[in-house]
């Protein structure tokens, strides 16, 4: 009785080791062939330029740059034979505003993106340019108003003061750097967009080469 029952457990033993035996061999087989597809067999993939291009548009408006800026202007009319105390009449305007630069990229052509055969992202971006512009009315207020004696004062003086300042401070924030900001800004954005879409290597350029590399 104890003969067989040390026969049975035996076999049993030897049965479970022949299932761990042939099981391992299973995984390793398995995870073999995992380590060798992930690892050493090179992914091939396949980029749609064209909805490329399409998601890129689907953006619009990057705003990529703003700037606070304060502009005094002058603005005066007179008269060649009138003196100005007599019939001049003019107006000194501080205008503080805000301006926000960026990159309109519903601008981009199919042909402003194309793969390098290295696999790299070529993209030209639309020159950066001023989205928005506004006067800070809370902020902006007349600070000299002087009209000569023989007139009345020109009640759309303002008015056009308020312009020339909107105007002027455009311009002064172009000249502060406002539109160099918004070009590196906007490629900072543009690639980390690219690289959450899946691209790892992304280059702008100005100008695209004359042999097409696609």
């Amino acid at each position: 009785m104890k003969r067989n029952t040390l026969l049975i457990a035996l076999l049993v033993a030897a049965l479970l080791a022949a299932f761990v035996a042939g099981t391992s061999i299973v995984v390793w087989r398995l995870a073999k062939k995992t380590i060798q597809r992930e690892v050493f067999t090179p992914r091939e993939k396949t980029i749609d330029m064209t909805a490329l291009v399409t998601e890129v548009r689907e953006l619009q408006r990057l705003e990529t740059a703003s700037m606070h800026v304060v502009h005094v202007g002058h603005v005066t009319q007179t008269y060649k034979l009138v003196p100005n105390a007599l019939g001049g009449d003019e107006i000194t305007f501080l205008a503080a505003g805000d301006v926000i630069a960026g990159i309109d990229l519903a601008q981009i052509k199919q042909n402003d993106v194309w793969r390098s055969p290295d696999g790299t992202i070529n993209l030209r971006l639309p020159p950066p340019r001023i989205l928005v512009s506004r006067v800070d009315n809370t902020e902006s207020r007349v600070i000299a108003r002087k009209t000569g004696v023989l007139r009345r004062a020109d009640i759309d003086l303002e008015s056009r003061a308020r312009q020339h300042a909107e105007a002027n401070i455009r311009a002064e924030s172009v000249k502060k750097g406002i539109l160099v900001t918004a070009q590196q800004s906007g490629e900072k954005k543009m690639a980390d967009f690219l690289h959450r879409l899946g691209f790892e290597h992304v280059r702008f350029v100005q100008e695209r080469p004359q042999i097409p590399l696609q």
